[in-house]
């Protein structure tokens, strides 16, 4: 008798067993949930160095296949935003956000850094969240988020490479564009496909003065009626050919009389 009970406990038992087995080969093919992620929706939130929200991001979702297929949102007060998905055209979308600022007396336009980059579908959703950033090289190696300033020796045979800027904040500007403190930095000065330039310059106003070791160089604002000077005052734009969020100011680099 008490064999038989023995006998039944034991199948029981590898009954059990074999079901969860079999239950959890059954999942393996499940894709994981992602925390806020919603079938049919792609959302997301926008901050700044600060990680407070960013306020009236534009974000575009544009299909991947479909020549002019995009949808369009902002992100609201809390820096949120959310897109649904249509069934037409199918496939896969991407996410990227951009945000307008007006200083300077110009308006700029930056790409916001997305936490994740790929294409998404109606079936899976997607969660892509962006931060506004002054600098630092944009992901895949595409650039920099900050500006350059780029340098034209006239008169002057002096070693570009060891030419260096120093940027001082111009008097009364503490803050940058985006409102974080402003800073004295330096800049090394690089050859970049035939331009020698100071790259990756968050964008504020600043004083620019040129350092060079054993000689006494000048700058000249290459797009206006310009002395030569020492140091200069710097307002990025756009001067010559740009990228739609690319920013720059152009100087001659001269020898005193």
């Amino acid at each position: 008798m008490k064999q038989n009970v023995r006998r039944i406990l034991l199948a029981f038992i590898c009954s059990v067993i074999l079901t969860s087995c079999s239950k959890k080969d059954n999942n393996n093919n499940d894709l994981p949930e992602v925390p806020g992620m919603k079938k049919g929706i792609v959302s997301g939130v926008v901050t700044d160095a600060k990680n407070l929200p960013v306020k009236d991001a534009g974000i575009t979702i544009e299909h991947t296949v479909w020549y002019n297929s995009y949808l369009f949102a902002s992100s609201d007060h809390d820096g949120k935003y959310q897109v649904s998905l249509p069934d037409d055209p199918a496939g896969d979308w991407t996410a990227k956000a951009q945000i307008l600022k007006n200083a300077y007396g110009q308006t700029y336009k930056f790409d916001l850094e997305p936490d994740k980059t790929g294409a998404f579908n109606k079936a899976s959703g997607a969660v892509r969240n962006f931060k506004w950033r002054l600098s630092g090289q944009r992901q895949g190696g595409s650039g920099y988020y900050g500006a350059h300033v780029d340098l034209y020796p006239f008169g002057t045979d002096v070693d570009m490479t060891k030419v260096k800027l120093l940027f001082t904040p111009f008097p009364g500007e503490t803050s940058l564009i985006d409102g974080t403190t402003a800073a004295s930095f330096e800049r090394p000065v690089e050859e970049v496909a035939g331009t020698f330039m100071a790259k990756d310059v968050p964008i504020g106003k600043y004083t620019v003065k040129i350092v060079y070791t054993g000689k006494k160089l000048l700058l000249n604002n290459r797009y206006t009626d310009d002395i030569d000077e020492e140091s200069k005052t710097v307002v990025f734009g756009k001067y010559g050919y740009l990228g739609e969020t690319e920013y720059n100011i152009a100087f001659y680099i001269t020898e005193p009389d």
